[in-house]
């Protein structure tokens, strides 16, 4: 009808106060929106205006996606986003005025593993997953946990299992891939959630702008490549494997296998949209669909068998898996060496760190006094001697426990009769511990030789 472009351009110049309508022109939209292309003096306006009730909720959730990217998240992006500048009463609903941007556009079918839009494509995918997740928060957007995003899955599958028109085959390997545990060990990102070829706009071979904002959420990074395998295998490894490059990304197998299974998926969809709108040519569109995925198992089955079987990397994987590895650098200076090496010197060898043994009048180590009064002495070790330990007859003799005596001398053997006590006598058994007052060793026998008064330390002379 040609009144209604020019009734939505007087629509807008009451959702936009002050907008002056230098022209207007038909807009080509889906069938949900009845839409047309306002011009002003320096740019070009959308309005739209939704047909049924479930278009009006898809644009009130695209008002929400497009409000939460604030000025600070346009930013980061390397594409334009809509604007929304308005709105305004039509009838029973309502008209929405947004800026209009326009570019080349294209279908996932021309797409192949070597086209130039390949890298722009994984570019524009990975720059939305890189959002600080605040945006949702901030903007009050969906967030939903990993498991929640296959909670989701699995009732998709049951609801189009209860319609008793999906193959068997097909839901043993849906469910299968629901129940495969490590394939949903991810970490949500910001996802664009509906993102296909017909929301992208090209200029000179780059993606100029994104559109349809209306699932914008967080949720699962392979949402937003599943779409790709319309264009075959090749083109969705392509795109994953520049993709990895751009960011730091899972698993990419697991990746491709959620991504296979989100697209599967999409048949399930329409299987259902039928079902509810009774839409015969719909269900039989689905049912054929579904026939196709049961023979060779699709892409889902080969991206799943890769995954649970590890699958060699190819060269670009690799390289966006190198690309990731962090450099690790020593925490050992030259610095730290150096003073870790004066701290075995101190210790080991600097007489300054030994505390000196009081001499009594006797010439004899004194003991140190505790602070109750009473005496302690260090018990010395027995050096070690095998053959000191055997009797004539090679058996070795079990050490009698230490005793101390009242003068602090600890024999390592028996004790020594009160009698013997300094004269230089041997027990029965063997000689007392070397190095005590009464051994009868040589000074040069000593096992560890007396510190001389030089050695000490100038305050302790």
């Amino acid at each position: 009808m040609a009144s209604i472009p020019f009734t939505l351009a007087a629509l807008s110049t009451s959702a936009v106060p002050g907008l002056t309508v230098f022209g207007v022109r038909e807009h080509e939209s889906d069938d949900a929106f009845v839409s047309a292309v306002v011009i002003t003096e320096d740019a070009e306006l959308l309005v739209r205006v939704p047909r049924t009730h479930q278009a009006e909720v898809q644009q009130s959730a695209e008002l929400l996606g497009l409000a939460a990217l604030t000025d600070g998240p346009r930013s980061r992006l390397p594409f334009d986003v809509p604007s929304a500048l308005g709105m305004t009463r039509a009838g029973d609903t309502r008209a929405v005025v947004t800026t209009h941007l326009d570019g080349a556009r294209f279908s996932a079918e021309e797409l192949s593993h070597d086209a130039i839009l390949l890298e722009p494509i994984a570019e524009t995918i990975a720059a939305i997953h890189e959002l600080p997740i605040t945006v949702a928060h901030n903007g009050g957007l969906p967030v939903r946990s990993a498991q929640d995003l296959r909670l989701i899955a699995t009732r998709l599958v049951d609801r189009a299992d209860a319609t008793r028109l999906l193959p068997e085959t097909v839901r043993r390997r849906w469910t299968h891939v629901l129940e495969t545990a490590e394939l949903w060990d991810f970490t949500p990102t910001l996802v664009h959630g509906s993102l296909d070829a017909d929301q992208l706009r090209v200029t000179d071979d780059r993606i100029s702008a994104v559109l349809g904002w209306s699932e914008f959420a967080v949720g699962d990074p392979a949402t937003d490549l599943a779409w790709l395998l319309a264009a075959g295998s090749e083109v969705l490894d392509g795109v994953i494997a520049r993709y990895s490059r751009a960011r730091n990304a899972e698993s990419l197998p697991h990746l491709r296998a959620r991504a296979s299974l989100y697209h599967e998926l999409e048949v399930a969809r329409w299987l259902l949209h039928g079902t509810e709108t009774h839409d015969q040519a719909v269900i039989d569109d689905a049912v054929t669909m579904l026939d196709r995925l049961v023979g060779t198992g699709g892409a889902l089955g080969a991206a799943f068998t890769a995954a649970v079987s590890a699958s060699p990397l190819n060269s670009d994987e690799v390289i966006a898996l190198l690309s990731q590895t962090p450099e690790v650098e020593s925490a050992s200076t030259d610095t730290a060496a150096y003073e870790a090496l004066d701290e075995d010197r101190m210790f080991g060898f600097d007489t300054d760190f030994i505390e000196p043994l009081e001499a009594d009048q006797d010439g004899k180590a004194s003991t140190s006094a505790d602070s109750d009064g009473s005496e302690s002495s260090a018990k010395p070790s027995a050096p070690s001697n095998p053959q000191a330990d055997l009797d004539p007859d090679g058996v070795t003799d079990v050490l009698e426990p230490l005793d101390s005596d009242s003068d602090g001398i600890t024999d390592v053997l028996e004790p020594l009769d009160s009698k013997d006590r300094g004269t230089g006598s041997e027990t029965s058994r063997g000689a007392s511990a070397p190095g005590s007052p009464s051994s009868p060793l040589a000074e040069d026998e000593l096992f560890t030789e007396p510190i001389d008064d030089q050695d000490l330390p100038r305050e302790h002379r």
